[in-house]
């Protein structure tokens, strides 16, 4: 077991450069929540978008402080109604869309590094510190322990269809899981894997690693190709709406679009910090990305920055699209979640 005395010398390992902790000392943080923008956000149906976005503009319409350390992610449930967030703290909660606390996940005092729901809502998969992901149903019941990595699991997803776990750890490989905790598949890479995605269609499975390189493999393990073009850490990677294109996120400062054979089509710079977390937006027509430098940035699919959205008081971590692609969720070490609306402007 690892204490929390020993987390900032732990994260230390899994970072670069001379960068501040990632639990700073807890300071008063003021809950204003607009529930007037909040309340009905959810379900708005989202304008068409021609082929290019121009433009979006983000207006911060929530903040609360969801965890008493740094929030390291945050996810809208399918339905919309709930957010779900980890933190570095061993705490993982499930939230209303107003930001009031309804269930707390006990994890003791392992750094989670992730948490996310299965398709239809109904179950939550967690990864941490302590080398095991965890199977939950919302109430916080305990369903299923999926041992075996020898070191952080940094990612625990569910395939898209809900019957598979997929966990990526800083042991060197990735391990594809059923519901009752047994193994089905390892893969194995040089060395830490930091992030893992299903395709859409979980035919595909998609990771990144400390060894500066992201890689395609098709379900059964094999591997299909390798994306070359990082200087650092693969921190964050993303499969497009329709899965043609992967997003990666990177402790070199950018983050990069690329198509399935490994061609780099854009590459987003501008952040000054390691990027965190990059996801598409629902309709594929843009990217988010979150940083160490305290900002959320919005791209178009050729690189082009759309918006900026400052706020955070700390590195920006965690992402999260609403179901209706209107709303975006980022999470922060300054111990806070923000939800922003995005309004679309004009298209190319």
């Amino acid at each position: 077991m690892t204490s929390m005395a020993g987390m900032t010398s732990a994260f230390a390992r899994a970072s670069t450069g001379s960068e501040p902790e990632l639990n700073p000392t807890p300071k008063p943080i003021d809950i204003d929540i607009d529930i007037d923008n909040v309340t009905n956000f959810l379900n708005q149906p989202i304008a068409p978008l021609a082929q290019l976005v121009q433009s979006v503009k983000a207006n911060q319409v929530s903040r609360f402080q969801a965890h008493e350390t740094s929030v390291l992610q945050v996810q809208f449930s399918p339905d919309g109604n709930h957010l779900l967030t980890a933190s570095s703290n061993g705490s993982v909660k499930l939230w209303d869309r107003l930001g009031q606390e309804l269930v707390e996940f006990p994890h003791e005092d392992h750094i989670i590094w992730s948490a996310n729901f299965s398709a239809d809502g109904s179950q939550i998969i967690t990864g941490a510190q302590d080398g095991v992901a965890r199977l939950w149903d919302r109430s916080g019941q305990l369903l299923q322990e999926f041992t075996g990595h020898e070191d952080w699991v940094n990612t625990a997803i569910f395939s898209p269809n809900g019957d598979r776990i997929l966990t990526a750890s800083s042991d060197g490989t990735v391990r594809l899981w059923n519901l009752e905790g047994e193994q089905l598949l390892e893969i194995k890479h040089p060395d830490a894997v930091w992030t893992a995605a299903f395709s859409p269609d979980g035919e595909y499975i998609a990771t990144g690693a400390s060894d500066h390189l992201a890689r395609l493999w098709d379900r059964q393990g094999k591997l299909l190709t390798e994306l070359k073009g990082h200087r650092n850490w693969v921190r964050s990677i993303a499969f497009s709406p329709d899965g043609q294109y992967i997003a990666t996120a990177s402790s070199d400062r950018t983050a990069q679009l690329w198509d399935l054979e490994g061609k780099s089509i854009a590459q987003l710079a501008g952040h000054t910090g390691v990027v965190r977390a990059i996801r598409f937006s629902n309709d594929g027509k843009y990217i988010a990305t979150a940083s160490e430098d305290k900002t959320v940035r919005l791209w178009n699919l050729r690189g082009q920055q759309l918006a900026r959205l400052d706020g955070h008081q700390d590195w920006a971590i965690g992402l999260g699209f609403s179901p209706n692609g209107r709303y975006l969720a980022s999470a922060a070490a300054d111990f806070t979640v923000r939800i922003w609306e995005l309004n679309l402007g004009s298209n190319f």
